[in-house]
């Protein structure tokens, strides 16, 4: 910005003259606009390299199940009992098992199963808790003294043993697993959500919105849960991992994904017994296990950085 400013000196200036000065340079801040809370986001994001490592991880891997099986040309239930056992090989990536079936094939097939499962959980469990945090946290009272003592309940009682209970019966495929998994992990996001809308409820924009006559319905949704995204974000991709751990545990029990499907924990309990002779049976699909949910941890710790709203600004 360019200023021509016309000055004369309270005590007159030599001759009866003005003196112009001119004042070169730019103003900062008046003549770019800040930069939104998205976009600042986004560049905390992009500056976490394990975040953006973990995201194109599971990029990676999820391509890898869905398409690997592609490239080869093998069923996942199609047998070959003269080849069972059989080490890994340009025929058969990851080997062969006692009934002469693919593991790549088998992994990617378990791989998706698994993926399946945690996303059912994430959205079913993440809808669940959203709901219940926010109207306890919003209206309180009876709400909040119901709601928070059905959370302690679930929170008391070992999951592990309430999982294998209802999961002979109704965990037989992966909509019903997914179900269990779901209203049994609802309650870490109902926890989180609570706390966000009790720090919110008494703003300033809320107290106008009550002011001008709006209707709880419309006050939670178009104001309170906007509010939530960013935490409920980060907790939907920590869920994802907790959900998919969870899962091989039940699987490897015995207690999980039942033949003809599979998953990664149940490939690992038919490895076991093969565990000292032929290691990488067992280590192929617990190494994806454990790939996965440190992609997904990565994933939840940088987008929690990115959305915290007491995170430094920057100017656009």
């Amino acid at each position: 910005m360019t200023e021509t400013l016309n000055e004369t000196s309270p005590y007159g200036a030599p001759h009866g003259e003005n003196r112009s000065v001119m004042i070169v340079g730019d103003v900062e801040g008046l003549t770019t606009a800040p930069a939104s809370f998205g976009r600042l986001a986004w560049r905390r994001f992009r500056r976490h390299r394990l975040a953006i490592a973990g995201g194109l991880g599971l990029v990676l891997i999820t391509l890898l199940f869905f398409l690997g099986p592609l490239l080869v040309e093998w069923a996942p239930d199609q047998t070959n009992v003269p080849d069972r056992m059989q080490g890994p090989s340009a025929e058969h990536w990851f080997g062969t098992d006692a009934l002469g079936r693919d593991l790549f094939v088998r992994t990617a097939q378990g791989g998706r199963y698994s993926l399946l499962i945690g996303a059912l959980v994430a959205v079913m469990a993440t809808a669940i808790g959203s709901a219940m945090g926010a109207v306890a946290g919003y209206f309180g009272g009876a709400a909040d003294t119901l709601i928070s003592q059905v959370i302690n309940l679930i929170l008391i009682v070992p999951a592990l043993i309430a999982l294998s209970v209802f999961s002979q019966t109704y965990g037989s495929d992966a909509v019903g697993l997914s179900v269990i998994l779901a209203l049994l992990l609802w309650t870490r996001i109902a926890r989180v959500t609570r706390g966000v809308v009790l720090s919110i409820r008494e703003q300033e924009f809320i107290m106008a919105a009550r002011a001008a006559g709006a209707r709880h319905t419309r006050i939670l949704g178009r104001h309170v849960l906007p509010n939530m995204v960013g935490a409920i974000a980060v907790e939907v991709t920590l869920l994802l991992g907790t959900a998919i751990v969870l899962e091989s545990t039940l699987s490897f029990l015995g207690l999980g994904v039942r033949p003809p499907n599979a998953s990664l924990g149940t490939l690992v309990a038919d490895a076991k017994g093969s565990i000292d002779d032929d290691p990488i049976r067992v280590l192929g699909p617990g190494f994806f296990i454990v790939l996965i949910v440190l992609c997904v941890n990565f994933l939840g710790d940088g987008m929690r950085d990115a959305l915290d709203p007491r995170a430094k600004t920057e100017r656009g």
